[in-house]
């Protein structure tokens, strides 16, 4: 079983394939995704803005789904989640890679104009799904004929446009979630440990992986981790994977490989050795229980 791919790094490495509009620490792509298989495990240390255009796909998080079909939208925060390939549905996309610093700047400039008063509580979804109105989508269409000049628009330019989207989106009432998670970072720092783990521990990424989505170095990671939660990741990790292994095989009709698969377990193998040293039968006899 594959590792969990890093959706912003296989992008940049195929700047024919993902075309690209980039300024500072900021992003924006036009592409024709290219999965064949049914399900990928995806996951960005960025932000990341969808916007489809043509197509469909369908993200799974922590028990969650959202649907991605044309003219639609979705945030995904620094998180991993499944992605699902309808089947004979291709899936052109625009998406815009950004850090919560961005957010912030953009809440800062433009506070006074923002409605952020009687606010939601920011939500707790890693995946938040974006309201498109008429500003927004032709704001999106507009971006298009950068990806085509022969000289790439000025980095000015690019900085406005980017602004210029996320100012749209929180200007829409229906964005409130939206303003609300952006309007939360502006006295944060860099992202909760916990939430990254929490929120994510049953994809099958590596402690450098984990590390990257935290923005700390792999050393400061460890460190800080164990200082919370008192043990090693490793084992941190492997208990809450079996715990989680537990519960699918309880409440879901899902086979072994697919619990090991949603679980975060790299092989099968592997999965049935360490559930039965915990749990005394392997995890088709407890499903067979």
């Amino acid at each position: 079983m594959s590792l969990v791919f890093n959706n912003y790094d296989d992008t940049i490495a195929d700047p024919v394939a993902f075309k690209q509009l980039a300024v500072k620490d900021a992003l924006f792509l036009h592409y024709r995704c290219p999965q064949v298989d049914k399900h990928i495990q995806l996951f960005s240390h960025y932000n990341e803005i969808m916007f489809t255009l043509e197509g469909s796909r369908t993200m799974h998080h922590n028990g969650k789904s959202w649907t991605l079909t044309r003219h639609s939208c979705l945030l995904t925060r620094k998180t991993a989640y499944l992605q699902e390939l309808p089947e004979l549905v291709g899936w052109e996309v625009l998406a815009f890679y950004f850090q919560d610093s961005f957010f912030r700047q953009v809440v800062n400039e433009y506070y006074q104009h923002l409605p952020l008063k009687g606010l939601p509580e920011p939500p707790r979804d890693m995946l938040i799904e974006i309201n498109v109105n008429e500003t927004t989508e032709a704001f999106f269409y507009s971006i298009l004929p950068y990806f085509k000049q022969a000289t790439p628009p000025a980095e000015a330019l690019l900085e406005l446009k980017f602004k210029e989207l996320l100012f749209s989106l929180f200007l829409d009432p229906a964005n409130a979630a939206l303003l609300a998670h952006a309007n939360s970072l502006l006295n944060m720092n860099k992202v909760p440990l916990w939430q990254v783990m929490e929120t994510n521990y049953m994809f099958n990424l590596t402690i450098a992986q984990f590390a990257r989505m935290a923005h700390r170095s792999t050393s400061a990671f460890k460190k800080e981790f164990t200082e919370y939660y008192g043990t090693s990741p490793g084992k941190w990790l492997t208990q809450k994977r079996l715990d989680h292994a537990k519960m699918l095989i309880e409440t879901s009709t899902k086979s072994v490989s697919e619990v090991a698969f949603n679980s975060g377990f790299e092989n099968l193998s592997h999965f049935s050795r360490i559930f039965k040293q915990k749990y005394g039968m392997s995890p088709l006899q407890y499903k067979n229980q």
